[in-house]
């Protein structure tokens, strides 16, 4: 919250102080319609489905055996030898642990690679938000506002440069 006055105040500063001079031009970017409709945004996604989607599968499959070998237990235990259905418990159990461990590398892995991913998300938007802004010699780039003018909306802009460096729609 802070970090909020510190930047309106600079802004009102900036403002204030190019009023008396010459007027300011001041641009919005909408981040969330840049990180929805962007094709950088949409291709980390579709990478981070491709490279996880097969691990995720194969615990699936795993704890479908997990239920098989529980129900199996539930249903002839009484029937089986002591030694076997305790046995079958232990392993039961260890599939269960085996499985908790392979769903906790996984989240990690997962989210590991997403923050990667959304790094070089805003890296690469940070740049076609400078290259629009020098482009078209802004004084101020907003990321948020609790209210713009349409007209100093540049989302577009800088869609249209992602776009054009290869990361856009």
């Amino acid at each position: 919250m802070r970090s909020f006055f510190v930047v309106l105040t600079a802004a009102l500063t900036l403002v204030t102080a190019g009023a008396a001079a010459q007027s300011v031009k001041v641009g919005v970017v909408n981040l969330a319609r840049i990180e929805s409709q962007s094709a950088t945004a949409k291709r980390a996604n579709e990478a981070l489905i491709a490279e996880f989607e097969p691990r995720n599968k194969q615990i699936e499959e795993f704890q479908k055996k997990i239920a098989a070998a529980q129900a199996r237990l539930e249903r002839e235990g009484e029937k089986m030898p002591l030694s076997e259905r305790q046995a079958l418990g232990r392993e039961v159990s260890g599939m269960m642990r085996k499985s908790d461990q392979m769903l906790g590398a996984l989240k990690d892995e997962y989210e590991l690679r997403r923050r990667e991913l959304a790094a070089r998300f805003i890296e690469d938007t940070r740049a076609a938000i400078k290259a629009v802004a020098e482009a078209g010699k802004f004084d101020l780039i907003l990321q948020e506002a609790a209210f713009a003018r349409p007209g100093i909306d540049i989302t577009d802009q800088v869609l249209k440069e992602m776009a054009k460096r290869g990361g856009g729609r």
